[in-house]
């Protein structure tokens, strides 16, 4: 039996403020046409907290990179591939690439992309593009350029796929709380944002194994 292609695909600092400055099409139509949403972190500023609580589905602070990865349970639950994902520097899963400038935005997106659409033939998959957390710029439109034409293509290769951002662009006193959550399903309550730790449980239930 066929495992189903799903995708969480984690993009650091994404914002909503810039879709439209930017014209991003294709993120634009998938606000337009998909379950949206907000995330909500005040806490977990930082790529590896933000990340290890996703995947661990328990709010967890650690100071910087970890040096190795825990047993990360959404990923046991789902059998999930991960792909580029910053609890480690370099990061987590291949490709891999250091949380530095050594890596233009082009050459991260295009790898991640090559590897999530061969993974997702095999079952679910967990990805991060973390271009605009490592590129800091005044002018962050060429990379959302960028990101943009990789949603399009990962979206439509995906069965169900949850794109959020663990927070935002990065502020003078550390990250803007709030982030991006665009999936084939919807938040756990329309009222409310969406906290790191209930991605994680979503996407368990989209790979069909929570």
């Amino acid at each position: 039996m066929a495992r189903v292609k799903a995708l969480m695909l984690g993009i650091d600092s994404l914002t909503y403020k810039y879709f439209m400055k930017c014209n991003s099409r294709n993120l634009l139509t998938l606000l337009d046409t998909t379950f949206r949403g907000v995330t909500e972190n005040r806490t977990l500023q930082s790529p590896a907290s933000a990340w290890l609580t996703v995947l661990t589905g328990e709010e967890t602070q650690t100071q910087g990179f970890l040096l190795k990865a825990p047993e990360l349970p959404l990923v046991s639950e789902t059998r999930a591939t991960l792909i580029n994902v910053p609890l480690t520097n370099p990061t987590l899963g291949s490709p891999s690439f250091a949380m530095d400038s050594s890596t233009s935005a082009k050459e991260e997106v295009d790898s991640v992309v090559s590897a999530v659409l061969e993974a997702l033939d095999s079952g679910p998959v967990i990805a991060a593009i973390t271009a605009l957390e490592r590129l800091p710029t005044p002018d962050p439109c060429p990379i959302y350029s960028v990101i943009d034409s990789a949603a399009r293509k990962l979206v439509l290769a995906a069965d169900e796929f949850i794109v959020f951002s663990p927070y935002g662009p990065r502020t003078a006193n550390g990250y803007d709380p709030y982030g991006v959550y665009l999936a084939s399903k919807p938040r756990p309550n329309e009222h409310e944002t969406v906290k790191l730790w209930e991605i994680g449980r979503i996407f368990s239930i989209m790979a069909g194994r929570d």
